[in-house]
């Protein structure tokens, strides 16, 4: 059942983002369509060469700084410009006053198909239940910008309760809801010079789900984009080749929460870190070889350098923990 989202909603939603792309009626470009394979192994093979040269300091590797305390307990945005939320088909783990903050301070909300159910149910569970955190950050939500999807999942309730908010068809079952939700929304990101994306996550769902939601994070990776998955005490998001500087929150070293680093779908073939509790030097990551994982810190500052995509993932807090000190009378 696909809800009224008649082209005059979504080409007034387009035109207020400033943007033409999808005016013209073009379908979305399929995301991840493989190339020609000889083209692709020129492409790993010409990779692997330039971070070899990377690695061994003939070319210095591209330097990335990360700042997750800006997500997760400082600022809750990110960026000069703000950030995009997303909601998935997914129960929302993350803490009120956490998702309050976040939607408050970002620059375009969006809801994925039945994520629109999740996010109707949060915003009815606010109003009803007004819980304490200076009654969830002292003032309404902000409403949805925009839901997509191939809307097969959505209710009949959330299309009525969100009737004044655009949607965007994506009919194309060869990606997922998630990845084609990035494809509309980057040109909008790239208009407003916004590079990040928070995206409420669900890490207790099904293992499919969870790759899959991985998988995006590689499709999406470009230069001006950064998605990080959010979830109840965790935060997930791509590294690409280069050298990242993370600024680890101090109570999470001091209390020594956990992190990894995963090679997901390919080798890395060298990779270099400080900063951890157990380090890495010039070590070759692959399945069925070393990955690293619980994993934590022995200082504020983490160094990676490593010539292929990596998953981090870090422990953020016992947010279920806060939440139960929050519920206390």
């Amino acid at each position: 059942m696909a809800p009224g989202c008649g082209s005059k909603v979504v080409l007034n939603w387009m035109r207020r983002s400033g943007q033409r792309a999808l005016n013209d009626g073009r379908r979305l470009a399929r995301v991840g369509r493989p190339t020609h394979p000889a083209q692709h192994r020129f492409f790993c093979t010409k990779t692997t060469i330039g971070f070899r040269q990377q690695m061994d300091h003939t070319i210095p590797p591209k330097s990335y700084k990360w700042t997750p305390g800006d997500l997760i307990n400082e600022n809750f945005k990110l960026g000069e410009n703000g950030h995009v939320c997303v909601v998935l088909n997914r129960q929302i783990q993350v803490p009120p006053h956490v998702v309050t903050l976040l939607w408050k301070n970002a620059a375009v909300r969006c809801a994925v198909d039945g994520g629109s159910n999740h996010w109707r149910n949060f915003v009815l569970d606010q109003v009803l239940s007004k819980r304490s955190k200076d009654e969830i950050v002292n003032a309404p939500l902000e409403p949805l910008d925009v839901i997509t999807g191939d809307f097969d999942s959505i209710t009949e309730e959330t299309v009525d309760f969100f009737k004044t908010t655009p949607k965007i068809h994506t009919p194309d079952q060869d990606a997922t809801d998630f990845t084609k939700a990035i494809a509309v929304l980057q040109p909008v990101m790239a208009q407003r010079n916004i590079q990040d994306v928070v995206v409420f996550h669900d890490t207790s769902g099904r293992l499919d789900h969870v790759m899959a939601n991985l998988n995006t994070l590689y499709k999406s990776q470009k230069d001006n984009c950064n998605v990080f998955l959010l979830s109840g005490d965790s935060v997930t998001w791509l590294l690409r080749p280069g050298k990242h500087t993370i600024k680890i929150p101090v109570d999470l070293v001091t209390s020594q929460r956990w992190c990894s680093l995963m090679p997901v779908g390919a080798s890395a073939h060298n990779v270099t870190t400080t900063g951890l509790k157990w380090n890495l030097y010039h070590t070759q990551m692959e399945f069925g070889g070393m990955v690293s994982t619980s994993n934590t810190y022995s200082t504020e500052f983490v160094q990676v350098e490593t010539d292929a995509n990596l998953i981090w993932s870090m422990g953020a807090y016992e947010f279920e923990d806060k939440l139960r000190q929050m519920n206390k009378p």
